[in-house]
């Protein structure tokens, strides 16, 4: 896991170094704070179960419009997750750029921040460790092991990003836990619509997250 936090800020570092790039302005983190608050509001009319987050959430987006955590922004993978990387005897490969398949095209191109694609990361790892919990859900010491291996991995691949990229991740920044949170309502919407019995995982990140 660290090697491949390693490897997705060597990406970055390469789309960046490629592609445009610009400072974010304060326009554009009331955006995106928009955008969060909106989605939110539109998944509770399809999870009912997400409204005992709701005023949480609400309170994390607008965290968002407020921070002062600078952010430059460039073309990210855009729907980074471990099904987007192979791992091989010398590295990981991460795949597939087109971005998140249920947003327009002209969205998945715009700059954005790199913050996105660590957050889609952290949530896959949760979910690695918690699907195994679906059919025992009242295994406290198999929940006790996912806590772990998750938190384990979720850290290591933090080091790894951090130490590459030459920034500090952390687990008190306003911005990633609000992606982290925006990309947990989205996996509650996909779990109502088909797969109901796993609505549980984002569901207990959000417990977490919030």
């Amino acid at each position: 896991s660290e090697r491949l936090g390693e490897a997705t800020a060597s990406v970055h570092a390469d789309l960046a170094r490629v592609l445009p790039t610009e400072p974010a302005d304060r326009d554009w983190y009331a955006t995106v704070a928009g955008q969060m608050t909106a989605r939110l509001e539109a998944a509770l009319a399809v999870v009912p179960d997400l409204a005992e987050h709701a005023d949480a959430l609400r309170s994390l987006y607008a965290a968002v419009a407020d921070t002062t955590e600078p952010v430059v922004r460039q073309r990210v993978h855009g729907d980074l997750h471990l099904g987007q990387v192979l791992r091989t005897t010398t590295g990981w490969i991460v795949l597939d750029f087109e971005g998140e398949p249920a947003r327009p095209l002209a969205e998945r191109r715009e700059l954005d921040t790199p913050l996105r694609d660590v957050a889609g990361m952290l949530r896959s790892f949760d979910y690695a460790a918690r699907h195994m919990l679906v059919e025992q859900p009242d295994d406290p010491q198999r929940a006790y092991r996912a806590q772990e291996w998750a938190e384990r991995n979720r850290h290591a691949f933090c080091a790894g990003y951090s130490a590459a990229g030459g920034i500090t991740l952390s687990s008190d920044s306003a911005l990633l836990r609000a992606f982290e949170a925006d990309k947990a309502v989205y996996e509650c919407v996909y779990e109502a619509r088909n797969r109901p019995h796993w609505l549980m995982i984002p569901l207990d990140s959000l417990s977490r997250l919030t």
